[in-house]
């Protein structure tokens, strides 16, 4: 496995992208809107937050706000 560096925060971990699996592929696939193409690997602590993150429920949206209160962007 290969050694690398958070992107987030700095952990080292391994990668197993050249091998024939990699704990990776055990989570769900980030939204592309959700990508850095400039950042390298997270280590598992942080890729699950990130997979978290994507994946929760908005807790209110702009409609939400314009529907409870139909006035606030006249």
């Amino acid at each position: 496995m290969q050694e690398k560096h958070c992107s987030r925060c700095g952990a080292t971990f391994g990668c197993g992208r050249d091998e024939a699996s990699c704990w990776c592929v055990a989570l769900p696939l980030l939204p592309r809107d959700k990508l850095d193409p400039a950042a390298d690997c997270l280590c598992p602590r942080c890729l699950a937050a990130a997979v978290d993150d994507a994946t929760a429920a908005p807790t209110e949206t702009d409609t939400d706000a314009c529907a409870a209160d139909p006035d606030s962007h006249a």
